[in-house]
């Protein structure tokens, strides 16, 4: 079962939204860079040995790069870290 089979039509657009603002060069990813000022932007700040980390666990495909496949799994990720803390 995919991530996003768990959700809603709209939270899933709400994501595709979020999605889109972040890849900033429209390629249909979100590169390292980009992935550092989504995490900076929803108060997660990363030094570069975290971001590769997180690249690690969330690239599936090693592309050095989320697609949104990959944003969603890193969303509901975040979302459960705020959540607990």
């Amino acid at each position: 079962m995919s991530a996003t089979s768990a959700l809603t039509p709209e939270q899933l657009l709400d994501l595709q939204e979020s999605f889109s603002a972040f890849d900033r060069n429209g390629d249909g990813t979100i590169n390292k860079s980009e992935l550092r000022g989504l995490l900076h932007t929803v108060g997660h700040k990363v030094d570069s040995e975290g971001l590769a980390s997180l690249l690690k666990e969330f690239d599936n495909d090693q592309s050095e790069a989320i697609d949104f496949q990959e944003f969603v799994a890193l969303a509901d990720r975040i979302t459960k870290n705020k959540v607990s803390n």
